[in-house]
């Protein structure tokens, strides 16, 4: 049986440990490598140094598991293109290549749930970051998606609700999508949007 990957992106705030908690983790016994509950959890410092460090374990700890083809879950807001990379290192290993995107409508909700993340103990990204990485991150998360094996699309706008999915890509073809898109899916994935 192949290892499989399962990549959750989207910008800070959007939703991917809630998307991990309520999709990803009941039904798959795999790792998840996450920097931030490296950060909360092990190195127990909410300090910038402290996310640094984590960050590096998470990628160490992303590469152990990659070469000893193992499947995991791992999450990345997609800040940079050699993000890319996992998926490709890790369909050359023989993985299956599965990417859920989560996003939201309004960047103001991603902002808002990180200043309510921080108000309950979590780690915080300023502002200014959330809103640049939110629209740089796009394009290289729907770059992800066509590239792997499956790729999911999930809307997190609504409050006290899971993140529903939207569309559904296998090998960057859409084999599914809702009639009824967010203005957010529409701006990222309109070329794709033909089945």
């Amino acid at each position: 049986m192949r290892p499989a990957l399962v990549l959750l992106a989207g910008p800070n705030g959007a939703g991917k440990s809630t998307l991990y908690q309520n999709r990803v983790a009941p039904s798959f016994a795999g790792p998840f490598v996450n920097a931030d509950l490296i950060q909360r959890e092990e190195l127990r410092d909410s300090s910038m140094r402290a996310a640094y460090a984590a960050a590096r374990i998470a990628q160490e700890r992303r590469n152990e598991l990659l070469a000893a083809r193992r499947s995991f879950v791992t999450e990345t807001v997609f800040s940079h293109p050699s993000k890319l990379d996992i998926i490709d290192e890790a369909r050359t290993r023989g993985y299956v290549v599965i990417v859920m995107h989560v996003g939201v409508d309004d960047p103001e909700l991603a902002v808002a749930r990180v200043r309510a993340r921080v108000e309950e103990g979590g780690h915080d990204v300023p502002e200014d970051k959330v809103r640049a990485r939110l629209a740089r991150g796009l394009a290289l998360i729907r770059q992800a998606v066509l590239r792997a094996d499956r790729g999911m699309v999930f809307d997190n706008s609504a409050l006290n609700e899971p993140p529903r999915e939207m569309l559904r890509f296998d090998r960057g073809r859409l084999v599914r999508a809702e009639p009824v898109l967010p203005g957010w899916i529409l701006s990222v994935y309109a070329p794709d949007l033909v089945i």
